[in-house]
């Protein structure tokens, strides 16, 4: 970690920083549509357990690097709520198009 001396550098050294988690977020995301593919039932998509077991691995990552496990906490509940809405509207997409093909198929 660099020790900046102005504000400009603690801008350069953000923005870096974002670049750095801009990717690894987005290649999060396509394996929670990954998911939406996977799971055959609906009610599976919110899962307590799983909720909290990253929470805290987070959380422990955080602490093993001295961290601010609470700032961690928030910031993985709300990506693990927005994950959650978005492997819905793909588990909802994907299964309309399987419920749309079986009705066509019965039809002929």
């Amino acid at each position: 970690m660099k020790n900046c001396q102005n504000m400009q550098e603690v801008r350069e050294e953000i923005d870096r920083v974002d670049r750095l988690i801009v990717p690894l977020l987005l290649e999060r995301l396509t394996y929670i549509a990954q998911a939406g593919h996977i799971k055959s039932d609906r009610a599976t998509v919110r899962d307590p357990w799983r909720i909290e077991d990253v929470v805290n691995k987070a959380k422990s990552s955080a602490a093993v690097m001295g961290g601010n496990q609470v700032y961690i906490e928030d910031i993985y509940r709300h990506l693990i709520e927005w994950s959650i809405n978005h492997e819905f509207v793909v588990w909802d997409d994907v299964n309309d198009k399987i419920d749309q093909n079986e009705e066509l198929q019965e039809a002929q």
